[in-house]
């Protein structure tokens, strides 16, 4: 049984802002395929969210990285539902968005 997924409100402007970066610098195609990407990551996160490792060493959020770009979804499960508190860039600082 699959959990609901629920994101923190600023996951929304972290991935405009990375579309928007991806359009302008890139292309549109770029833009969509990460897009893509992200959507199949968090299908993966919502069928087993303990497939992926904790974040440091801290043991609350786990982390799932796209595999072909430089960004990880840090996220928080509990038994009724996987909450997404943050997408960011891997050279971000470390603990961006976790505060």
């Amino acid at each position: 049984m699959s959990r609901t997924l629920t994101f923190h409100p600023l996951v929304q402007k972290d991935l405009n802002e990375i579309l928007d970066y991806d359009e302008s610098e890139a292309s549109v195609e770029i833009a969509d395929r990460f897009e893509k990407e992200l959507r199949l990551a968090l299908a993966l996160i919502q069928e087993n969210p303990r497939q992926f490792p904790y974040y440091f060493k801290q043991r609350r959020y786990r982390r799932c990285g796209l595999p072909t770009f430089p960004h990880l979804i840090l996220f928080l499960e509990n038994s009724k539902s996987i909450r997404i508190m943050v997408l960011r860039h891997v050279k971000r600082a470390p603990t961006y968005g976790l505060r």
